[in-house]
């Protein structure tokens, strides 16, 4: 998976010109989610944490207000996956030959979320608009991303509250004004980064398919 070099998210922040509560950027996104009622994507994401490295690809899809579904498609856990109907436990299965056995598990059970800790609720796109509302973030002009020009918002994180993350960029498409990367830093390292790839907003998912 391409990374983005360390020098050109630097140049990215720097580019961040104005703070808000609630930026025209964030704002762009918010309308643009009130549009979606459900949709699926792809995720790559590069994660660490300390001296281990996880790269993984997974499926996912999601139906308002808390349908979700997710699969690893490559990387460590391939073929396991997971679904949530909201509230605190998930239902999942492993990959292989256990793939039919499904198991009700916390939503925080070890076998249940990523190498940092993320839980598969915090995958959808309104979680992370909730996340860049929470506090003040700046906003400016992002990088092209595979094609994509990009609007980019940086919030400050608490690393306390957010193991260890002291900074979250994130880059939507300037003509969706949805999530196109989202990139997590503790101090000058990347310890998480996210690509949302092959977005297809409201298919058509009905809550039989989670």
């Amino acid at each position: 998976m391409m990374r983005m070099p360390l020098a050109t998210l630097l140049l990215a922040a720097l580019c961040i010109t104005s703070a808000s509560a609630q930026s025209s950027t964030a704002a762009s996104f918010a309308d643009a989610w009130s549009k979606v009622d459900n949709y699926s994507c792809s995720i790559v994401v590069h994660e660490t944490l300390g001296n281990q490295v996880q790269d993984r690809r997974y499926d996912f899809w999601f139906k308002k207000p808390s349908e979700a579904k997710i699969e690893i498609v490559s990387g460590p856990g391939r073929g396991s996956g997971s679904v949530w109907h909201g509230g605190d436990t998930v239902l999942g299965h492993q990959g292989g030959l256990l793939r039919g056995i499904k198991l009700n598990v916390s939503l925080h059970d070890a076998r249940a979320v990523s190498l940092r800790g993320d839980t598969m609720n915090t995958a959808s796109f309104g979680y992370i608009l909730g996340v860049f509302q929470r506090g003040p973030t700046a906003e400016g002009s992002g990088q092209t991303i595979e094609g994509v020009a990009t609007d980019a918002l940086v919030r400050t994180a608490d690393p306390s509250a957010e193991n260890g993350v002291t900074k979250d960029v994130l880059f939507l498409s300037k003509t969706t004004h949805l999530p196109v990367r989202r990139v997590r830093y503790a101090g000058d390292a990347i310890v998480k980064q996210e690509d949302f790839v092959n977005v297809k907003l409201n298919p058509g998912l009905q809550d039989s398919d989670f």
